[in-house]
């Protein structure tokens, strides 16, 4: 199944192969999902959502990079390489250098995401680049649990 609207937000879908799977559902976001936070399937965000902390820079690469590690147990890494036994995220980081999204990887090696208040998508890394999410920069990872 095909979503316009996201296709239309995001214009490589059309290139790149992506499959919906979920309907559109505002109470949680990419990071919830990306995270497979089950018990905190609600919006996270830096002033705006749930944060498990007081944010100390905002939305800003440092603040995710901090959380994640602290309060999720990922460590940066430097590739999207699939790799055994490893659970990795991607922080899409648009021109201006801020974090707009996340995606996790699925052990086939694809990506999974929650696309703002739409689908939740498996697709291509590439699939959601472009002027809203910006560009896939920061690979993260944890222990498979």
């Amino acid at each position: 199944m095909k979503s316009p609207r996201l296709e239309r937000d995001f214009p490589n879908l059309r290139s790149t192969a992506y499959e919906v799977k979920s309907e559109e559902d505002e109470e949680y976001n990419c990071i919830a999902w990306a995270a497979n936070v089950k018990n905190r399937m609600i919006w996270w965000w830096p002033n705006t959502g749930y944060w498990p902390r007081e944010p100390e820079n905002d939305a800003s690469v440092q603040e995710f990079m901090e959380v994640l590690r602290a309060f999720l147990g990922y460590e940066v890494c430097a590739t999207s390489d699939l790799e055994k036994g490893c659970e990795k995220v991607a922080l899409y980081v648009d021109h201006d250098g801020e974090p707009q999204h996340m995606a996790r990887q699925l052990p086939s090696g694809r990506w999974t995401s929650k696309c703002g208040d739409l689908e939740d998508i498996e697709h291509e890394l590439s699939g959601l680049e472009g002027d809203l999410y910006g560009k896939a920069t920061m690979f993260l990872k944890r222990k498979a649990s």
